[in-house]
């Protein structure tokens, strides 16, 4: 939902058992019933004094609202995307929601031959990558073994995945939060008394 608003592509979807009853049918049981970013404003501007409440709770959809709407919210939204370097690859961490929930970093291509070779220069730095299809694109990922053993090895890197995890813990959905929350009780990235500032930033790491 978030890569769809920050693409510009407004829409109101609910799921239904007969999606042709209530507006344009996306699939099987899902109806779209507003298409444009003006509708998004309305629905911002409806909450009126419980938008407060919804910025406190970090209701997801709530954010996508503000996405659609506020500058100023998908600015810092894209800002907060972490990446990783390894072997000159840069990667993207994510947070992956099946079996308990795991840390992994991807690579995006749409050349099998390019990640064949990706896969290659990560193999040369000790690491374990997989590929696989997804849509149009083959993705190189490392799973959260790899990603602890290269943070043991490079303070950046373990920065960076610190600050990626914190900003989860801080805006992610309620799912994003759980599994964040569990991987920086499970793995110590930064000391206790390591504190997140408003601007993103670590004191005393």
């Amino acid at each position: 939902m978030r890569k769809r608003v920050l693409r510009g592509k407004y829409e109101v979807v609910i799921t239904t058992k007969e999606p042709w009853r209530l507006g344009l049918g996306v699939d099987t049981y899902e109806a779209l019933v507003a298409a444009s970013r003006e509708t998004f404003v309305k629905l911002r501007e409806s909450a009126g004094v419980y938008g407060d409440l919804l910025d406190l709770l970090k209701a997801h959809k709530w954010i996508y609202i503000k996405l659609a709407t506020d500058d100023g919210s998908r600015a810092a939204f894209k800002q907060n995307k972490k990446n990783i370097t390894v072997g000159g690859v840069a990667m993207y961490l994510r947070l992956v929601s099946g079996r308990g929930g795991s840390l992994v970093a991807k690579y995006f291509t749409r050349d099998l031959g390019k990640a064949l070779a990706i896969a290659g220069r990560l193999e040369e730095a000790g690491l374990r990558p997989n590929v696989v299809r997804s849509n149009a694109n083959y993705v190189v990922y490392m799973a959260t073994a790899d990603l602890l053993k290269l943070a043991e090895r490079d303070g950046e890197i373990k920065r960076t995945i610190a600050l990626y995890l914190a900003e989860k813990v801080k805006n992610g959905t309620p799912r994003q939060r759980e599994i964040a929350e569990k991987i920086l009780k499970r793995h110590l990235f930064f000391p206790p008394d390591c504190l997140l500032l408003e601007d993103d930033s670590f004191s005393r790491c």
